[in-house]
């Protein structure tokens, strides 16, 4: 394919050469009227050149000898766990549960909503870091007494005994049920800044 269009290039290039520089006499026209009997028979003669000249070049520029290039893959989207599903996973956990054995669990979990909280509290009442401890520690920084006591407030008892019964019959022990509260508490405070 190529080479067809390099030899055809070439022709021309000679043809355009040999009628420059040959001038007026370089193609004998007098003697091919003469010999066709007709100029305008002489102008199809050179049109049917053309024509068989442009078929190949006509041809090349199917659809079938296009080489295109191939597209990538399409990227796909990456699957992310949803947020807080460490914190149900840590809290939904056998270990979390257990009284002795989680404690370390527990801690951990406290500590992080407690700092989840006072960051809250900072960017809600625009205030320092001491103040909004306090404020987490103190308990004002929730209206929901079981949020406020898990994270330092009043004592935990003040949540009542029946709280805690029906909290340990739905199955969940009362330290999920605290924490559960608290991210929820934390969370719909962050979403009204």
């Amino acid at each position: 394919m190529k080479g067809r269009r390099i030899t055809l290039g070439l022709v021309g290039v000679f043809a355009l050469v040999f009628a420059v520089a040959g001038g007026a006499n370089a193609v004998p026209i007098h003697s091919l009227v003469a010999t066709l009997g007709n100029d305008y028979l002489l102008v199809v003669a050179i049109g049917g050149f053309g024509v068989l000249v442009a078929i190949p070049v006509l041809a090349s520029g199917r659809d079938g000898n296009l080489v295109q290039a191939d597209m990538p893959a399409p990227e796909e989207p990456v699957t992310v766990p949803p947020a807080g599903s460490g914190f149900d996973e840590t809290i939904g956990s056998w270990s979390y549960r257990l009284p002795f054995v989680g404690r370390k669990h527990r801690r951990e979990v406290e500590e992080r909503l407690r700092t989840a909280a006072i960051e809250t509290v900072m960017r809600a009442e625009n205030c320092t870091r001491s103040d909004a401890r306090q404020s987490v520690e103190s308990g004002k920084w929730t209206d929901d007494p079981t949020a406020a006591a898990y994270l330092g407030g009043p004592s935990v008892s003040e949540a009542g005994v029946g709280n805690r019964v029906s909290t340990v019959l739905s199955g969940r022990s009362w330290h999920q049920h605290c924490a559960e509260r608290t991210a929820a508490e934390i969370a719909e405070r962050g979403e009204r800044l």
